[in-house]
């Protein structure tokens, strides 16, 4: 068992990472640096800051098995005490990019509540040097282009993607200290 270290100055990064997460939030596709950490396992630092920010001990963590590593488990349960869960319906998802996991189970139909509704953060090989996607929507004044590299998977769930605001599933994008969001009010299209 491995424990690492978590935030340097636990309260004053764990805001200004929260600022961040909202910022790319509120601006769909843009990139934006978090605190570093050390990662947890095989997830990236960045995966491991939008955790210890975002999970609590009431918040249950969907893992996927391509990332669930003792590692993983032991610093999650340490420094968050969030329950991991194999629930689809739990309000985060921790997922690998190659993962055979089908991201559109999280999303909550319309019989479900928003507040119910699953945050799914995808560790990607990069945020660029991908397919090319248009956004439009709140928070953008015009559309934006962006490139993550995403599965095949992840990608036929975007171009099939029910649009039911406000039910819907926000992603996150995460590879080495950065990361992306795209909430379930962004129109994606893939190009």
């Amino acid at each position: 068992m491995t424990l690492l270290a978590s935030f340097t100055h636990p309260v004053a990064d764990s805001q200004r990472a929260f600022r961040r997460i909202l910022k790319a939030m509120s601006e769909p596709g843009v990139m934006v640096s978090l605190p570093q950490l050390p990662a947890w396992g095989r997830v990236s630092s960045a995966a491991t800051a939008v955790l210890m920010t975002l999970v609590d001990r009431e918040t249950p963590v969907y893992l996927d098995s391509t990332l669930n590593d003792e590692a993983l488990l032991t610093n999650l349960r340490f420094h968050t005490g969030a329950p991991v869960t194999e629930q689809t319906d739990a309000p985060f998802a921790l997922l690998h990019a190659k993962s055979d996991t089908a991201i559109g189970q999280f999303s909550a139909g319309n019989n479900v509540s928003p507040e119910k509704s699953t945050t799914v953060i995808i560790e990607v090989p990069g945020l660029n040097g991908g397919l090319t996607l248009r956004l439009s929507g709140p928070g953008l004044l015009e559309t934006r282009a962006i490139a993550p590299q995403l599965s095949e998977g992840v990608l036929q769930y975007l171009r099939e993607r029910p649009h039911c605001f406000p039910q819907g599933i926000d992603l996150i994008f995460t590879c080495g200290e950065n990361m992306m969001a795209l909430p379930r009010t962004t129109d994606v299209r893939v190009c």
